[in-house]
């Protein structure tokens, strides 16, 4: 009988035993579930803040580059802007030194006394038309308080060097157009004439003369090209 009560008593305590075990796992488990959900839910609220501050750098980085862009053009327009009116600038600085020599032209012609009276040489042109024919213009004007017609003619002389040595050559000789250069006028006249130099010919210099028939003869000489 004794023996009996022995065995009963340690079955009940092994079953306590395992209970007590399952209990401390089933406890143990739920602990970690819900731990595990607790992390997920803070990792989640972590990744929703990490994915708005990503969206808001991405808004911003946008808007910055919209910026950047638009001081680019900025600049670019700029810049355009600058080169167009350092270019009209220049444009008129020429324009306006043209215009001061057209000026000191016609002063010389129509204010006598600033200028010696009687015929002058004010221009003088040289431009090549092909390999050795050249076009050379001349301007003529009259300084004069009453200014008449006034005729004659103009020779062209050419300087330079051929085979080394100096020479001289009369545009008459180069087969000019025209043969002769006449001029009549009052206040101012251009005249042209067209010349072929000899290609072994190097000029230097090209002398006017102007033969009126009243008055006396005047010369002007040039660096060429004029």
């Amino acid at each position: 009988m004794q023996y009996r009560v022995v065995k009963e008593q340690s079955l009940w305590r092994r079953r306590l035993i395992w209970s007590a075990a399952i209990a401390a796992s089933a406890l143990a488990g739920g602990a970690g579930f819900w731990a595990g959900v607790s992390a997920a839910q803070t990792q989640i609220q972590q990744n929703g803040s990490l994915r708005d501050e990503v969206r808001e750098l991405s808004n911003q980085n946008s808007i910055l580059q919209s910026r950047l862009t638009d001081s680019e053009l900025i600049i670019d327009t700029q810049n355009h802007t600058s080169i167009a009116l350092r270019d009209e600038l220049t444009q008129l600085h020429t324009v306006n030194a043209g215009l001061e020599t057209e000026l000191g032209f016609f002063r010389k012609i129509m204010v006598p006394g600033e200028t010696d009276q009687g015929i002058h040489v004010e221009r003088l042109s040289v431009s090549a038309s092909t390999a050795s024919t050249y076009v050379i213009e001349a301007t003529l004007i009259q300084v004069a308080e009453r200014p008449s017609i006034v005729s004659g003619s103009v020779r062209l002389e050419i300087q330079g060097t051929q085979n080394g040595e100096a020479v001289r050559l009369m545009t008459a000789d180069l087969g000019g157009a025209p043969t002769n250069l006449d001029f009549r006028f009052r206040y101012f006249q251009a005249l042209e004439q067209t010349v072929e130099l000899p290609t072994e010919f190097t000029p230097s210099r090209i002398k006017v003369a102007v033969i009126g028939k009243k008055g006396t003869p005047v010369e002007a000489e040039f660096v060429w090209p004029a």
